[in-house]
């Protein structure tokens, strides 16, 4: 099993930089977005030893994904980039959202058409994952002329309970329906009326001791991605926590040794973020 988080820039931190320190602690997988092209060759520097995920275009951030026609041009850029640096990114799959119906800009037979062509395009494998404008029978329909049209392409799903939550699905059941398909878990806390991406213990109400438990009763065996992007190093400390608190679940011994790694030069985890911040300047 990979566990690990999603890195994105954020003020002047740059993707290489958070990287760079994510691997003082361990962490062998992470997931990134499109700010790990404005710093390229510092993040394929520090990259050896670390698997990865990228996450496709989304609506709500960047203002397109793969289903928009009018943004052709941003597509082909994007499969250019990924398709030239996926390897050397170590990246075990690009993951995309299917078409958001509130905010596709085109009929869903046609926008849903043109991701699948875009989404072929891709060298790296494709995971698929659930939304909280989809519901579970419209999603199982797409993934299926998906993995009509992709074959092996498509890896499989990844799946965040904090969308199935929302949508007021049972996540529980969906996950034992599905275990055999998610490769990837996207993990975060969320309110109960937003997907806010929050840390565990941040005042969400996503009940994350009991997924984990669940999902280790069946003993998947997949990626954990934690999907939480801090804003700035002082909430760099409620990550790692989050992070720990899935490592204890699932890898005690890299747990303690985790645990070891935060601990040299710093009494307390409460010291992490200084700690933090002063080897990021380095």
């Amino acid at each position: 099993m990979l566990i690990g988080m999603t890195i994105s820039s954020f003020a002047d931190r740059k993707a290489g930089a958070l990287l760079k320190l994510a691997k003082k602690f361990g962490v062998a997988f992470v997931e990134f977005n499109r700010s790990v092209w404005d710093d390229l060759p510092e993040v394929a520097a520090q990259i050896d030893g670390v698997a990865s995920g990228y996450h496709l275009p989304l609506m709500s951030e960047d203002g397109y994904d793969f289903s928009c026609l009018d943004a052709a041009a941003q597509i082909d850029a994007t499969i250019d980039l990924l398709n030239k640096h996926y390897r050397r990114l170590n990246v075990r799959y690009c993951l995309s959202h299917p078409p958001e119906p509130e905010q596709a800009k085109e009929p869903m037979r046609t926008s849903g058409d043109f991701m699948l062509e875009n989404l072929s395009r891709l060298e790296a494998p494709i995971l698929l994952e659930n939304v909280e404008g989809w519901s579970e029978r419209d999603f199982d329909k797409f993934y299926s002329i998906a993995r009509a049209r992709l074959g092996d392409k498509l890896w499989g799903m990844c799946f965040d309970p904090a969308h199935a939550f929302l949508r007021a699905d049972d996540l529980f059941l969906r996950f034992h329906e599905i275990a055999g398909e998610v490769r990837c878990i996207h993990l975060s806390d969320c309110t109960d009326s937003r997907d806010a991406h929050l840390p565990f213990g941040s005042g969400g109400v996503l009940p994350i001791d009991r997924i984990l438990k669940f999902v280790r009763a069946h003993r998947w065996r997949g990626i954990i991605n934690l999907e939480i992007i801090p804003h700035s190093l002082a909430e760099i400390e409620p990550v790692v926590k989050s992070y720990l608190k899935v490592l204890r679940r699932f890898s005690k011994a890299k747990y303690f040794a985790t645990l070891g790694r935060l601990a040299f030069g710093s009494k307390t985890i409460a010291q992490t973020e200084s700690n933090m911040a002063n080897t990021v300047s380095l």
